[in-house]
């Protein structure tokens, strides 16, 4: 399989993943490579399905939480990662960071994404997630996506894609691989769209714990009421298991305070949902995934 893979792309051994993850766990992967084209995506995943060895998909690593160890093939995406704007719509690839685009956006005056200027994953995870904020989801504005079946790459359109809050069709159908897709954007007043970036922004300063490295949202939000608070009226703000904690400022936010492992984090994850079980019979769904 080895042989294969380096016929088709980069590929790396033993990886240190510290940085490919936002909660900065220690993790290794066994092998990591790099396509630069669908086409390689397309024939990595032949190889792989071919050994049927296990692979993983990871883009900014803002929303998993990785295993010590990971002895498959993890495919980084961060190549593929054009990106082109046109008079109603933008195109994207997988790999291409939301914030910057939403940025991007803003600056040209197109409203689509202001919502996710301050949300550091890529678009391909953003779909997978339907990833939201303010009340706004990725899934509002996608037209479609193009998708690896594991047979053939087709475009398929919003409705096929099965959107539901922080869900989609990717979650249940793990062969299905998105490699871009199209947004449809509309021309706004710029400054409106900065100032309102500008506000959300300070909010988020203000509300959200930015200095110690998380995934953000740890669970998804009920329907009546917020998981931060919760977990808030729990005093539950700053309790730990070894370096993983629940942040002080925002309790629905996991911090790595130093050197939290995966399974500090889980185990913490398993309290809360306890906790939150005993309390208000609320059976809390994780927004994050965990990888094994």
């Amino acid at each position: 399989m080895e042989e294969e893979l380096n016929k088709i792309c980069k590929v790396e051994y033993d990886v240190d993943l510290t940085s490919h993850n936002t909660y900065r766990i220690h993790s290794v992967g066994k092998y990591m490579v790099f396509p630069t084209s669908f086409a390689d995506v397309k024939n990595i995943l032949d190889v792989v399905n071919k050994y049927s060895f296990k692979y993983l998909i990871l883009g900014n690593g803002s929303n998993v939480i990785l295993p010590e160890y990971y002895d498959g093939v993890i495919i980084k995406l961060n190549n593929l990662s054009k990106y082109e704007i046109f008079d109603d719509y933008v195109y994207a690839e997988a790999g291409v960071m939301i914030n910057k685009l939403a940025q991007e956006l803003v600056n040209l005056g197109y409203s689509a994404l202001e919502w996710a200027t301050g949300i550091p994953g890529t678009i391909g995870g953003s779909v997978y997630n339907n990833a939201g904020a303010y009340k706004s989801s990725i899934s509002d504005v996608l037209i479609s996506a193009l998708v690896y079946d594991g047979k053939e790459i087709k475009e398929y359109s919003n409705s096929e894609l099965q959107f539901e809050y922080r869900d989609s069709v990717f979650k249940s159908n793990k062969k299905l691989i998105i490699l871009s897709c199209k947004l449809k954007i509309t021309k706004s007043d710029k400054k409106e769209l900065k100032d309102l970036v500008i506000d959300r922004t300070n909010r988020r300063i203000q509300t959200q714990d930015l200095s110690h490295p998380s995934c953000g949202s740890v669970f998804r939000n009920p329907t009546d009421v917020p998981a931060g608070k919760l977990i808030d009226d729990l005093g539950l703000k700053g309790y730990h298991i070894n370096d993983a904690m629940i942040s002080n400022i925002h309790a629905n936010f996991i911090i790595n305070s130093g050197n939290a492992s995966s399974e500090d984090i889980i185990e913490l994850i398993n309290y809360i949902k306890l906790k939150v079980k005993e309390k208000y019979n609320i059976d809390l769904v994780l927004e994050q995934e965990i990888i094994k």
